[in-house]
């Protein structure tokens, strides 16, 4: 009887053990810290943000946004402020704002959004 209690013992604990090692905080996320635009690429030309920014006419405005670990981000896109909620799994990034998705692709320490053919890459 003691034989099967320390067993299952054993069994339970090694099952917690297990379940916990699956699940990573959000926290533990490559994707939380700030983020700055640093190119801006459409129709197959790619340009730093800076001189973009500047071509515009709007040299004094930001590109970046905040991913925090509490699941929350917000973004400054050339001042439209955004506030929201953000998901990430596999390589896809997911930012929910008033009930609307946009989807980006971190990749080699890179976060890239595209919104109609235009894309902006934000590096920390």
């Amino acid at each position: 009887m003691k034989k099967r209690v320390a067993v299952l013992v054993l069994a339970v604990v090694m099952t917690v053990l297990a379940l916990a090692g699956c699940g990573g905080k959000k926290g533990d996320s490559p994707v939380v810290g700030t983020w700055k635009a640093t190119a801006v690429e459409a129709m197959g030309v790619n340009v730093k943000v800076d001189e973009y920014l500047s071509q515009m006419g709007m040299s004094d405005m930001k590109m970046e946004m905040d991913i925090k670990s509490d699941g929350k981000f917000s973004m400054d896109l050339m001042g439209q402020q955004a506030d929201g909620t953000w998901k990430y799994s596999g390589s896809t990034l997911t930012l929910t704002v008033d009930g609307s998705d946009a989807k980006a692709e971190y990749k080699d320490g890179k976060i890239t959004m595209e919104e109609s053919g235009a894309k902006i890459i934000f590096e920390k």
